[in-house]
């Protein structure tokens, strides 16, 4: 009976904590992302305008997204890094940032198609080519398989 109770509060105070918590994902300027998120735009984006940039306070997170103009946009993580870039332009996303291993395969294995989407995970790269396939390779950029 007692475990029940303290089961009961438990679970009453876990389900008041989540309704309360608010949407915390703000708009902000440039340059209140890292330093290492500005540098990474004017290297690898200058060429694009940026149309919007989020601060995503979560209870366990702290992120940023930026969104372009066009569409293309970045996540970062609360310092800085890159987590995710989707650029659907005709170049997709840019050569520079993809390990050179990813890069070999799709050139090998997929001639003629591009890298639109990357995302870090904790121990792999997930890719989308413009054809829509998907593939996931390790962190070192050795293929994995192809994802659905």
């Amino acid at each position: 009976m007692k475990k029940q109770i303290i089961l009961s509060v438990v679970l009453v105070a876990a389900m008041s904590l989540l309704a309360c918590q608010k949407d915390e994902k703000q708009v902000i300027e440039f340059n209140e992302l890292p330093e290492a998120a500005q540098t990474f735009v004017e290297t690898h984006f200058s060429d694009k305008q940026v149309s919007i940039i989020y601060h995503d306070r979560e209870l366990t997170d702290n992120e940023y997204e930026v969104i372009f103009s066009d569409g293309a946009n970045i996540d970062f993580t609360k310092k800085g890094e890159w987590d995710e870039v989707e650029d659907r332009d005709a170049d997709g996303v840019p050569q520079a940032i993809i390990p050179q291993a990813i890069l070999d395969y799709v050139s090998t294995n997929h001639n003629g198609q591009y890298i639109v989407q990357i995302g870090k995970e904790r121990n792999n790269y997930e890719v989308e080519l413009n054809s829509t396939v998907e593939i996931v390779f390790d962190k070192n950029g050795q293929f994995i398989r192809y994802d659905d």
